[in-house]
């Protein structure tokens, strides 16, 4: 296992290095001059010019990403061209919005998802299984910026039960709950449509299966040979799904957030991205393909909790 620990980090460092390079080649061959948005709309040609000497535009392209590798490398993300702050502050403040989000939205999503694939399995080609697969599809097409719309006008306008955007506590406080139900319901729904039907799947498999027949033929209750024999053999693919849908509520929190008014890292994303913000859109790229990929590997190494047969090499 620890061998196979050390060669997934190692192809971590390789996949973070081609990402920093295909962001830096992107963001340096786009339209607009950094230098320029950093000198400010009054600047001179000549302040420009200096400005960009400063910050070392006038270098060529593969001294530029060299540098900009080696700051890395030393914990440095670059100053915003807007604020003037570091960026790695300013990420900082707003990650944990952003991970508060995702988390309670995959946490919701395993709740009303999985459950649901359960019960679908089980009541294999009746009412109960027709209508959870047909809410299934409903809820994986419905665009999460529009049902954030629809919880709003309800639940925030019509109702009062929550309040209308930002999120100042993390998920497990009562006023952190208020603020991340909606919000996570919203993002998460997709997810948990995609778990009841990855789980109905699984668990239908795992029910058909040789060792499931033999337990029925013993005698065993039917709640038992569910939730302690084919479950867990049924959750290895849930759990890998889990892996890619938290890349996916990390890409779709840069929405939600703006729907609720969340000061996360998607909303700075999309605000250096308006702004030009070059440095500031690296940094977040970055940060966010690195929390793709630990997820990831955090769900690899799940398996081995989940079935210790799965060996490593």
């Amino acid at each position: 296992m620890l061998k196979y620990l050390r060669k997934r980090l190692v192809m971590m460092v390789f996949l973070l290095l081609g990402m920093t390079f295909i962001v830096f080649a992107s963001l340096y061959f786009a339209p607009g001059d950094p230098a320029e948005i950093a000198a400010g709309p009054s600047a001179t040609m000549e302040e420009i010019e200096l400005m960009r000497q400063y910050l070392g535009l006038d270098r060529p392209f593969i001294v530029q990403y060299g540098t900009y590798l080696w700051n890395l490398l030393h914990g440095d993300f670059g100053t915003s061209l807007i604020t003037r702050q570091p960026i790695l502050s300013e990420l900082l403040i707003r990650l944990p919005n952003t991970l508060n989000l995702a988390t309670s939205a995959m946490i919701l999503a395993c709740l009303i998802g999985i459950p649901l694939g359960i019960v679908a399995a089980i009541y294999k080609d009746t009412w109960i299984d027709n209508t959870l697969t047909t809410l299934s599809l409903a809820g994986i097409s419905i665009p999460n910026f529009w049902l954030g719309t629809v919880l709003i006008i309800y639940f925030c306008v019509q109702l009062g039960w929550f309040p209308t955007g930002g999120m100042s506590e993390f998920f497990w406080t009562k006023t952190g709950f208020r603020q991340a139900f909606l919000p996570a319901l919203s993002l998460g729904m997709q997810t948990a449509a995609g778990f009841t039907r990855i789980g109905r799947s699984s668990m239908l498999d795992v029910l058909q299966s040789d060792y499931i027949r033999t337990a029925r033929s013993k005698g065993l209750r039917g709640s038992k040979i569910v939730w302690v024999h084919a479950l867990r053999n049924a959750l290895i693919p849930i759990v890998t799904q889990m892996g890619t849908s938290f890349g996916s509520l990390l890409g779709g929190s840069i929405v939600t957030e703006q729907v609720f008014a969340v000061n996360g890292i998607g909303t700075y994303l999309i605000n250096a991205i308006n702004q030009r913000n070059y440095n500031a859109v690296q940094s977040t790229v970055l940060v966010i393909a690195f929390m793709f990929l630990l997820v990831n590997l955090i769900v690899d190494l799940l398996y081995l909790v989940i079935d210790p047969r799965i060996k490593y090499e």
